[in-house]
């Protein structure tokens, strides 16, 4: 098994490709992917799955609260909590603080208290995670709260009153034949508040219309206007750890 990110498995399985190294003819039977969104996503856990010839399997933990605290059984229906009489988990509206029921499809920024930390007790902490949640029992057998981390807030962004992950654009993207899926997001003023187009940098082998079906099916499923920019493969920053989706370098104030 090996653990690393998901930007990590996906730049590692580049590197093999580039190289003439079989991956999938390894003795790595499993891939633990953490530490940001995109384990869960269907068609990124299908590529690494595909590269690694190894079952992907996504947990999630906060340094502050937990090295790690939810993780998948075998059914991948979400992540199960394994903290409970430990850590308490609440999900919040992440803008106006108000707590949202757990309910099936409840969605929110998770928020973590210690229950038994005596060094550096936390209480309702914020992680900027922003999840769905799942509160009815799993096929494995246990009736533990499940979720699937969406984004994060800090990275939320809001268009004509849309609320856009980048994470969620990736995930759009990543559905074209040979397209990678990586991107970045390239907002023209500071903050939150975009004007439409929202600009996008997508890693791609050029096209006709390529870009033209991308905008459509970005706009059909996220309900969000974006301008997407192709651009060869290699060129986007490659990371051994995080993923930086967006790129606030050419943000100005004001420019909404």
């Amino acid at each position: 098994m090996v653990a690393l990110t998901p930007s990590f498995a996906l730049h590692l399985a580049e590197l093999a490709e580039s190289t003439g190294l079989d991956l999938a003819a390894t003795s790595v039977k499993r891939l633990l992917v953490a530490g940001e969104p995109g384990g869960g996503e269907a068609e990124l856990r299908g590529r690494l799955e595909a590269a690694w010839g190894a079952r992907v399997t996504e947990a999630m933990g906060i340094g502050d609260i937990a090295v790690s605290l939810w993780g998948e059984c075998e059914h991948q229906v979400g992540m199960h909590f394994s903290g409970a009489g430990l850590v308490h988990v609440e999900l919040i509206d992440p803008d106006m603080g108000a707590v949202v029921p757990m309910v099936d499809g409840a969605e929110g920024e998770l928020v973590y208290t210690h229950l038994a930390q005596r060094a550096a007790p936390l209480l309702r902490f914020r992680s900027r995670d922003h999840a769905r949640v799942w509160t009815s029992r799993c096929a494995c057998g246990r009736d533990s709260l499940r979720v699937r981390c969406i984004g994060r807030t800090d990275d939320m962004l809001i268009v004509r009153g849309v609320n856009v992950f980048p994470s969620a654009i990736r995930e759009v993207v990543a559905g074209f034949d040979g397209v990678p899926g990586l991107i970045q997001v390239r907002p023209v003023a500071k903050g939150p508040k975009q004007a439409p187009p929202l600009p996008v940098v997508v890693e791609a082998e050029a096209r006709l219309g390529l870009a033209e079906e991308m905008q459509r099916a970005i706009r059909a499923r996220l309900l969000v206007a974006t301008k997407v920019t192709l651009v060869p493969p290699g060129t986007l920053p490659r990371t051994s750890y995080k993923s930086k989706l967006v790129d606030w370098s050419e943000a100005k104030e004001g420019a909404s």
